[in-house]
């Protein structure tokens, strides 16, 4: 995100926008904090600020959502949402749908589901999702086995085409290697090819903390179609 735009975050609970608002700021983001939906539409028609995006409350009414969104983007044609906060009814969901929010970050997620959300919302909302393989956040351990060494490091992402790795030991482009973890209970063992580093003074994708892209190789029909699964499920409850 270029550091001259701004996430707009609109705040119907004191304490809920606070925890949201400090959490944004450890993870480099800055947000302009407003109270309602009309101060949101001024502050984009100041322009006093650029805005890469919109956080709001999913429990604010639909319709007035629906026209808040659509006078904001007069100003800002590219404006993806993403609502937080309780799980809506279905009612509500496809009014939040109309109105072109179409993240979700519910109740009860970590900073690693935010700081996913956070690149899928300053990328574009969601449009990334649109990817042949789709990814989904996954944060549990992993173990490493490259050139006859073994080190850990965390999942931070997964998908039938690969997996990204959160390491300060990432290896070399090109590397063959093997990974070791847990998926929903059940001890996978796959091989993968490091696409892509990223680490200090070479960072080839700023959004994502140091580590490593890996590609998979030769994976079993199984195996992937365990991984699709993962990711459906996981996806599912990360869109509106």
């Amino acid at each position: 995100m270029q550091a001259s735009h701004f996430i707009l975050m609109i705040e119907s609970n004191a304490d809920q926008g606070e925890k949201l608002a400090t959490q944004l700021v450890r993870l480099g983001v800055e947000p302009i904090r407003v109270a309602d939906l009309a101060e949101a539409i001024a502050s984009v028609k100041s322009k006093q600020y650029a805005f890469g995006a919109v956080i709001l409350p999913s429990d604010l009414p639909g319709k007035l959502v629906h026209k808040a969104m659509k006078s904001m983007r007069r100003r800002e044609p590219v404006l993806p949402a993403m609502a937080y906060g309780k799980v809506p009814d279905k009612a509500q969901a496809k009014r939040l749908r109309r109105a072109g929010v179409l993240l979700a970050l519910w109740a009860g997620y970590d900073e690693g589901m935010l700081r996913f959300q956070l690149n899928r919302l300053v990328a574009g909302g969601g449009q990334s999702s649109l990817r042949k393989s789709r990814r989904a956040p996954i944060h549990t351990p992993v173990r490493v086995l490259v050139g006859g060494r073994e080190k850990d490091g965390i999942l931070y992402s997964l998908s039938e085409g690969g997996c990204f790795i959160e390491s300060p030991r990432a290896s070399m482009d090109g590397a063959r290697l093997t990974l070791l973890f847990d998926l929903a209970g059940q001890p996978l063992e796959l091989d993968g090819v490091v696409a892509f580093a990223n680490v200090p003074g070479n960072l080839q994708r700023p959004n994502l903390p140091l580590g490593m892209g890996v590609r998979w190789k030769d994976m079993d029909r199984g195996v992937q179609n365990q991984i699709s699964q993962f990711v459906q499920d996981r996806m599912s409850a990360l869109e509106v």
